[in-house]
């Protein structure tokens, strides 16, 4: 029980302390609205490309949800580095809370907070005209999703942000790494929109797995092939991630 506790007395002071900073917050929240509406009214050709079924907003929504858990992840490295430099971990550290409590509660403080956000973008999302074809139960789907997604994510900035302590460091990987993944993928553009180099990377990006998923639930016609496949693909990188977030975690509180 005193674990459980622990887990969710960080929580609580996790998202406090999100609340307390409206501008990070509003930031967070508006910046996928601001993608979904800006590239769904100006790329609305892209309806009649190849790939495309229904309209491009419907193509397109999935695809934004995915990158919600792509920013939650970035935030996470930064989280940690700030617990680090303001000292707040090495005072955890004299107390008896429990170890693995402590970086259990961030994670799943990113994976909750990664959640509203897909909440809320899915449900604008709706008013803009989007249907969703797997009805509810697509939906707990869709964020179930998002959220492995973004923990499987997480790890690398994790172990980036107790490495080096720097802020600057994860925004400059985070913008060097994400954006080519977010962009040569199915994400946003259907792969038969690049050159044959690039539709060669996205066949093979985990962000087009993770958009795939996403987007058969809400066109429809997703299979338990593709989504086993597409789970697989994020488990694996989960594994690999996690497993080094403990290693790095265990010498930063040793």
């Amino acid at each position: 029980m005193a674990f459980f506790y622990d887990v969710q007395s960080l929580m609580q002071r996790y998202l406090t302390k999100l609340v307390r900073n409206p501008t990070l917050l509003g930031t967070n929240i508006v910046t996928p609205l601001l993608f979904l509406f800006l590239f769904s009214q100006l790329l609305q050709k892209l309806s009649v490309f190849p790939g495309v079924s229904g309209s491009y907003l419907e193509y397109l929504a999935p695809g934004i949800v995915i990158l919600n858990a792509m920013t939650g992840a970035t935030l996470s490295g930064v989280s940690v580095v700030n617990d680090l430099n303001s000292g707040f971990l090495s005072k955890l550290m004299l107390t008896q809370v429990s170890r693995p409590a402590i970086l259990l509660g961030r994670m799943l403080t990113d994976v909750l907070v990664v959640i509203m956000q897909s909440v809320i973008t899915i449900v604008v999302a709706v008013a803009m005209g989007v249907t969703i074809a797997s009805g509810l139960p697509g939906v707990l789907v869709i964020l179930v999703t998002v959220a492995f997604f973004e923990l499987a994510l997480s790890g690398i900035f994790l172990v980036i942000g107790m490495r080096t302590r720097k802020t600057e460091t994860i925004s400059a990987i985070g913008g060097v790494v994400f954006f080519p993944l977010i962009f040569v993928s199915s994400a946003m553009f259907p792969s038969s929109f690049f050159p044959s180099w690039a539709q060669t990377i996205s066949k093979y990006n985990p962000v087009s797995y993770a958009s795939d998923v996403t987007r058969g639930l809400v066109q429809g016609g997703l299979s338990w092939g593709n989504l086993a496949t597409g789970y697989v693909v994020i488990g694996a990188i989960a594994v690999v991630t996690i497993a080094a977030t403990l290693y790095e975690f265990r010498k930063v509180i040793s």
